[in-house]
């Protein structure tokens, strides 16, 4: 049987392209349909495979979008470091600002992707792919001792949680879209804030005063 998981046995070409053609077909029906609206037997017809066969590498709707989601994070993550500016926060403004854009750009299938980060947050394994992208811009940071390199692994779930929650709330309606990138890097800052020292930590807080400004410019409150 052929396993969505990395095994022992390496797949083969065909099946790697059979599994990159599921994936493709998966984020274009979500975009279309959202979560509810898409089926198994849907993504294995759209996808040219038998649905048994859709069955027996992904076992269910839920592990198949856990999937999607997973690959969909990994390549926006591993990304980020080569669009980063200059300086400490650098990496961090790009981190925030890569996010909200690509969530905007694909607003349905953001949304698809965010009901399995919350329903089944353990099958994407968000945090593992924030600690291995994210760890590495804060390892420098801890070498120099603006940041404790204990907490570089808290930092990183804790940004994965805050992520999640806050795209949560977009999709459904919280959040303006015009807002989102401030709320963004607001979400970045306050994790951020508490775990580094000196001068970082009070650009850190300059700059999440800035997003609640902007927040406050774009949305009301009573």
């Amino acid at each position: 049987m052929e396993q969505a998981t990395t095994g022992p046995r390496a797949l083969t070409p065909r099946q790697l392209e059979r599994r990159a053609r599921i994936l493709s077909t998966t984020y274009a029906l979500l975009a279309e349909h959202g979560y509810d609206g898409v089926s198994m037997k849907m993504i294995a017809r759209a996808a040219k495979v038998a649905e048994r066969t859709l069955f027996n590498i992904y076992s269910s709707k839920d592990i198949l979008v856990a999937t999607s989601a997973r690959e969909r994070s990994e390549a926006i993550i591993s990304s980020i470091a080569d669009n980063a500016g200059v300086g400490d926060l650098g990496y961090f403004h790009a981190l925030a600002d890569t996010l909200a854009h690509e969530t905007l750009a694909a607003p349905a299938l953001a949304r698809g992707l965010a009901t399995v980060l919350v329903r089944n947050p353990d099958l994407v394994s968000l945090g593992e792919i924030y600690e291995r992208h994210v760890g590495v811009a804060l390892a420098p940071l801890a070498d120099r001792g603006i940041v404790d390199a204990s907490d570089v692994p808290l930092i990183c779930n804790l940004l994965a949680m805050r992520i999640v929650s806050l795209i949560s709330l977009w999709s459904g309606g919280t959040i303006a879209d015009k807002a989102l990138n401030a709320h963004m890097r607001l979400a970045v800052w306050q994790v951020l804030a508490p775990h580094v020292r000196g001068d970082l930590q009070t650009a850190v807080l300059a700059d999440a005063r800035d997003a609640i400004a902007r927040i406050k410019a774009a949305e009301t409150y009573p």
